[in-house]
């Protein structure tokens, strides 16, 4: 019992440590790189950028509100469905059949 313990903390250890080492970091979003890409590789390789774009990257720094953000520039079909239903004009139904 004591070594399957030992086998799940030992494992859990390697998870951690594989998970912290492909982690890149991503940079402050400032002044200084607003408009450029992250991961950074994205700004200078567009078929790079392209593969990750199912996956929400790459970010772009922009300004919004007054702030410095990483922001994703795809948009899901939810958004586009429940950005539509707000500017959708009501239609009056026709009377004089």
């Amino acid at each position: 019992m004591f070594s399957c313990g030992r086998s799940a903390l030992l494992l859990l250890l390697c998870v951690v440590l594989a998970t912290a080492a492909n982690a890149p970091t991503k940079p402050v979003c400032t002044a200084d790189n607003a408009g450029r890409l992250w991961p950074d590789e994205a700004n200078d390789n567009p078929k790079f950028a392209a593969a990750l774009r199912p996956y929400g990257y790459p970010e772009i720094c922009m300004l919004e509100h007054g702030v410095y953000i990483w922001k994703s520039p795809t948009v899901s079909l939810d958004q586009l469905r429940r950005d539509a239903s707000k500017k959708r004009p009501i239609s009056k139904k026709r009377t004089d059949n």
